[in-house]
């Protein structure tokens, strides 16, 4: 079918993609609804986007804490002349999902999750006796954000502060650990999409919206599609480090969540010779557009104490993947002594 979007019904649909995608055996009519763009149309638009590569792909967030996982960023100092090498290995562990170089003397910067039974620490020893780097683990104490929204005529995240709830432990059997793992699955691009991603892991696909739904802002933080930014034109992006003075870390967090431009702020321990406690993402067209930012930022929060680290370059960039065998092979493999 022939496109025939303007660019601002183009961009409605983005940023209602990146919200939410309904959980119905109809979610590109209901988005079409919402769009005030025919169902077809959303479609068309959507596959043009995965055959172009900047639709990553529509599927579930999970909250690992409430899966039994612990997730935290790390940090290591790799020497230049390693960094193909760390960044391979490190980049082979299944659960390891974002991972950058950044200018600063902790250059190598990863997120990663495994369950409690592993353990964050045993597996952060195993990477580190593997490799030969140090690995320093920065856990969130503190959630104040989490939601990337890319707007096309800005080129920057735009997003609302949105209140976050704890979410209880779920009981996860081996049935829920495969409706869990088809939901994390990427949603095919099909009229009746549900129907087609419950066939391909032979489940029920009114079971599955059953089960998506109930756990909807628990155990299933969000249902949504991912873009690639640096499509779209939002080539830069920063992580801002703040040393928020004493007892000042949530209301200053608080604070950056109401920024639209902050996609995710998160409160951290601090490591050595890094006394940063406050963490908060920024995109935007070019490195000079996050500078004003954070500049904007500080001026705000009249804090001078903070360092933007920017991506100098990106070695993985995925969806976080639940209950993997893979996982359990590789920590045979590497972990299990």
């Amino acid at each position: 079918m022939q496109l025939q979007l303007s660019e601002q019904e183009q961009n409605r649909v983005m940023r209602s993609v990146q919200h939410a995608v309904p959980l119905v055996h109809d979610p590109f009519a209901e988005l079409g609804r919402e769009t005030e763009v025919p169902e077809q149309q959303v479609l068309a638009l959507l596959q043009l986007w995965e055959a172009e590569d900047k639709l990553r792909e529509i599927s579930a967030i999970l909250e690992g804490s409430a899966l039994g996982y612990e997730s935290a960023l790390v940090a290591g100092k790799v020497e230049e002349r390693d960094i193909e090498r760390v960044t391979e290995i490190v980049n082979a562990h299944p659960t390891v999902t974002h991972n950058y170089l950044r200018d600063h003397a902790y250059n190598l910067w990863y997120t990663i999750a495994v369950p409690h039974e592993m353990g964050l620490d045993a597996t952060l020893a195993a990477l580190s006796k593997l490799i030969g780097v140090r690995f320093h683990a920065l856990r969130r104490t503190a959630t104040f954000k989490i939601g990337v929204n890319f707007d096309l005529e800005t080129r920057q995240n735009r997003t609302a502060a949105t209140s976050l709830e704890t979410v209880a432990p779920v009981q996860v059997g081996t049935h829920e650990a495969r409706l869990f793992r088809t939901l994390q699955t990427p949603l095919p691009l099909v009229e009746r999409p549900f129907i087609e991603l419950a066939r391909r892991h032979e489940v029920d696909a009114d079971e599955l919206l059953a089960f998506g739904r109930r756990h909807l802002g628990g155990a299933m933080r969000r249902y949504v599609g991912t873009l690639r930014h640096r499509k779209l034109g939002v080539r830069a992006n920063a992580m801002i480090v703040w040393n928020a003075p004493d007892g000042k870390t949530e209301e200053l967090g608080q604070s950056l969540a109401q920024a639209p431009e902050v996609s995710h702020c998160y409160a951290r321990n601090t490591i050595e010779g890094f006394p940063y406690t406050l963490y908060s993402m920024i995109h935007g067209p070019d490195l000079e557009a996050c500078q004003q930012v954070a500049g904007r930022l500080a001026a705000e929060l009249g804090v001078d104490d903070y360092r933007l680290l920017v991506s100098l370059e990106e070695f993985k960039k995925t969806r976080l993947r639940y209950f993997l065998p893979e996982l359990d092979e590789w920590w045979a493999a590497h972990g299990g002594s």
